[in-house]
């Protein structure tokens, strides 16, 4: 008798949303042939078609567009699910539901969109399909945040005198719930550690026992010669000269990489303001609503 052969990655997957599916009652089919395409898994409901695609093996992202235009054309939702992303896809875009499938232990899985939400696979399929998970092309911020402040000694060039100051370190999410990548600037042209729910929480601190010994100058306009110009800084706490950005940022990468942390503290913050992002991205927003949605946020 011949060993039986272990059921790969690919087929456990493929499986897996052919079973979930069927458990949502839509017709579900398993190697689907269409015109000149063949779909992993395909979903015919009342007003729309689905092909469900599983690559664990590399492939281009032009080769991966290829493949979509064919189900664009024949009016089929191409969806994919990647291991590994595709080489040069950078952003994501509208015409390509594309997400990223991990298996979890027992032999589930679960899907991520992007790194920014994670969903098991049946919770994910299920909203695919009534169109709880769209495309939107802009974030909005929730009005809560949670923030960690990094405070750290920096000498003033000027009078000599240990100054201290802080760098925030986000935990951003949008209005839908899903993670802001740090790479993505949440305060649009404004430095988030000047922004004022930041300074006010800069100062709370500092009033309290833990944070006494914390000298943190004003944060405010000043006049810098080296720009010609006036801009929001930190300053020395004794004689109020400007700590410039470009030092300011080559002390904060030093103390990110490195030591001299004298304080941290995590607190949450509301926004005075919610803030809208030019961040593509394909939005879940469970029971809130989608990022591009005109409806109100409650404050809290």
């Amino acid at each position: 008798m011949l060993p039986q052969q272990e059921t790969s990655t690919h087929d456990l997957i493929k499986s897996a949303i052919f079973s979930s599916c069927n458990d949502l009652g839509v017709h579900t089919f398993q190697e689907y042939k269409g015109r000149d395409w063949r779909a992993d898994v395909y979903v015919a409901s009342d007003t729309k078609n689905f092909a469900f695609e599983i690559q664990m093996s590399p492939q281009s992202l032009k080769k991966t567009l290829e493949r979509q235009k064919k189900y664009i054309r024949d009016g089929v939702i191409g969806c994919w699910l990647f291991e590994k992303a595709p080489s040069k896809l950078s952003d994501e875009r509208p015409d390509l539901p594309l997400f990223y499938i991990t298996e979890q232990e027992g032999k589930s899985f679960s899907v991520s969109l992007s790194g920014r939400k994670e969903l098991p696979l049946q919770d994910f399929l299920r909203n695919f399909l009534i169109g709880n998970i769209k495309f939107c092309d802009v974030v909005r911020t929730a009005r809560e945040q949670k923030v960690k402040l990094v405070f750290y000694e920096m000498e003033c060039w000027k009078c000599k005198a240990m100054n201290h100051l802080y760098f925030v370190e986000p935990s951003f999410r949008s209005a839908c719930n899903a993670v802001i990548h740090s790479d993505e600037s949440l305060w649009g042209s404004d430095k988030h550690a000047h922004r004022p729910e930041i300074i006010a929480l800069a100062r709370e601190f500092i009033g309290t026992e833990q944070g006494k010994h914390i000298k943190l100058g004003d944060i405010k306009q000043r006049f810098s010669k080296t720009v010609g110009d006036s801009y929001m800084s930190f300053g020395c706490y004794s004689c109020d000269s400007i700590f410039g950005d470009w030092f300011v940022m080559e002390a904060e990468l030093e103390i990110r990489y490195g030591y001299g942390q004298v304080a941290t503290i995590e607190r949450s913050i509301t926004l005075d303001e919610i803030i809208k992002l030019d961040i593509p991205h394909w939005c879940y927003p469970s029971e809130l609503p989608f990022c591009d949605s005109t409806q109100k946020q409650s404050v809290g």
